[in-house]
């Protein structure tokens, strides 16, 4: 999962205290929201005539969205904050795991029972993250729900470390060989009870480029789209800028490690310093080894900048994976930054 970053332009404007959930801290000139929801109209200056600058957070996802459209029209850059959102609710509610009225939740409650419809979009990522499945090995794979109940990040806490005989039991239903897409029908399945898909690792990535589609299909041309760290910079902030600076911090020192600069470009960042459980005094994080059922804890963190916030998203988990030399030479990757 992304985490640690900040995004800005000059000149830095301080920002309010953020809901306790998000644990990301951003610096932006365009100012911070008053509150949740809110629409704060902000102008700023360029060479030719005042932009219109209109930024507001939500939170979706199960994290906080935040949508910036700058454009001299602020009427029009409202409207294309609203169809942001509305693209990003659309994606909840096609496949958030964490509700149970969702596309993707249908699915998993019919695995092993029959074919469930589900939208073109939701098909397309499954596809997209099955992909990135054989192209690690199985190290990254989309079907570890089940791994992710038995050690607690779903459902009920527990006080003991899985066995080696609930682990099996777990791996015995996990892998994409599980999912059955057929784009005809337009269906998914999951071919055994107990499967289940969990796209925490492409889902944020898909919905920053549905809310960049929308920003785009309004006229806006300048923008930034941030679903919980997941960040894309649409075009550049001011006139003469190379596009929108995003520090990435530290997950140990909380110092700046590394600054990107998007233009019409998305970075994500996976680590497991930041969702975690505690099982019988070991911390372990929620990012698994799928061939093993195991947390893996490779790296610190490692951030990947691509051409769309669906390829930076998944790219990110898989190279957390592999390791810098094996996920070297993936040519979706713009750049990779490994800590730890």
């Amino acid at each position: 999962m992304p985490h640690s970053l900040k995004w800005r332009m000059r000149p830095r404007v301080p920002a309010p205290p953020r809901p306790d959930f998000t644990r990301r801290r951003f610096l932006t000139s365009l100012g911070l929201l008053a509150g949740a929801g809110a629409l704060v109209p902000l102008l700023g200056r360029s060479r030719r005539a005042p932009m219109a600058s209109i930024e507001a957070g939500r939170p979706l996802l199960g994290t906080w969205v935040r949508v910036v459209a700058r454009d001299r029209d602020a009427a029009r850059a409202t409207r294309a904050v609203e169809r942001a959102f509305d693209a990003v609710r659309a994606v909840d509610a096609q496949m958030s795991v964490h509700r149970a009225d969702s596309d993707l939740a249908r699915v998993n409650r019919a695995a092993g029972e029959s074919a469930v419809a589900a939208p073109p979009a939701l098909l397309e990522v499954v596809e997209r993250a099955c992909d990135a499945a054989g192209r690690t090995g199985a190290l990254y794979d989309p079907t570890v729900l089940p791994l992710m109940t038995l050690y607690g990040f779903y459902g009920p806490a527990r006080d003991l470390l899985p066995d080696a005989r609930e682990i099996d039991r777990a791996l015995a239903v996990v892998g994409a060989g599980q999912v059955h897409v057929d784009r005809a029908a337009g269906t998914l399945f999951l071919a055994q009870r107990g499967a289940g898909l969990d796209l925490g690792s492409i889902g944020k990535g898909w919905a920053v480029d549905r809310a960049v589609e929308a920003l785009r299909a309004e006229g806006v041309r300048s923008g930034l789209v941030d679903c919980g760290g997941n960040v894309f910079g649409l075009g550049v902030p001011e006139d003469g800028a190379d596009g929108w600076s995003v520090g990435l911090f530290h997950p140990v020192t909380h110092r700046t490690a590394r600054v990107f600069t998007l233009r019409d470009a998305a970075i994500a960042t996976s680590g497991n310093t930041e969702r975690y459980r505690v099982i019988g005094g070991v911390r372990l994080g929620h990012l698994f080894d799928a061939r093993r059922g195991l947390p893996a804890n490779g790296h610190l963190s490692v951030t990947v900048m691509a051409k769309t916030g669906v390829d930076s998203d998944r790219m990110s988990t898989a190279a957390y994976l592999l390791g810098p030399d094996r996920f070297h030479g993936w040519p979706e990757a713009l750049d990779a930054f490994f800590i730890g």
